[in-house]
């Protein structure tokens, strides 16, 4: 993935990152088990796969989602952003759950700032409205609570402060 033009390095990799960031908070707020936690990962990859079409003129989106179906620069890619967002994990010197949401959280305020500087109203609506699909997929595609895939809750209340605390970010 390259980065557009009139971003730094460091603004660039805020952005990039932040669609993972949302969904790792949303997957980490409630325990969902093995099947539950698989659920929520892929809740994230689909998102992506699904922005590529449902924002198909949005440049800012459509540079973070892997434009190609060659397996080499696709792997590529997602080495590029596995190490994009293990090194913003580090930088966050983190050690809970609820330690990760109050900086993703604040990453997300800096690069709403960022880019409302730097794009036009319709590019940063969408990028939000993205990130909010993110963290509702996966807060519905796991079940919270169930045992061996029995009761639970599919949007548990843990997981609905936290995609309201996003809306609040996102503002």
């Amino acid at each position: 993935m390259s980065k557009l033009k009139q971003y730094s390095e460091e603004e660039w990799n805020k952005i990039a990152v932040l669609p993972q960031l949302v969904g790792a908070i949303v997957a980490g707020v409630e325990q969902s088990g093995l099947v539950g936690s698989t659920k929520e990962m892929m809740a994230t990859a689909k998102s992506f796969l699904e922005a590529k079409e449902k924002y198909p003129n949005n440049i800012l989106i459509q540079t973070i989602i892997p434009q190609t179906k060659e397996v080499d620069v696709v792997l590529e890619d997602v080495t590029d952003e596995q190490t994009r967002f293990k090194n913003r994990l580090k930088a966050y010197e983190v050690k809970t759950n609820e330690e990760l949401i109050v900086n993703v959280l604040a990453d997300c305020k800096s690069t709403m700032l960022v880019l409302k500087e730097k794009e036009s109203e319709a590019t940063v609506a969408e990028y939000k409205s993205w990130l909010l699909d993110i963290a509702q997929s996966v807060a519905k595609s796991g079940t919270e609570g169930d045992f061996l895939g029995f009761g639970g809750v599919k949007f548990s209340d843990k997981e609905k402060e936290v995609v309201e605390a996003l809306k609040e970010a996102l503002s």
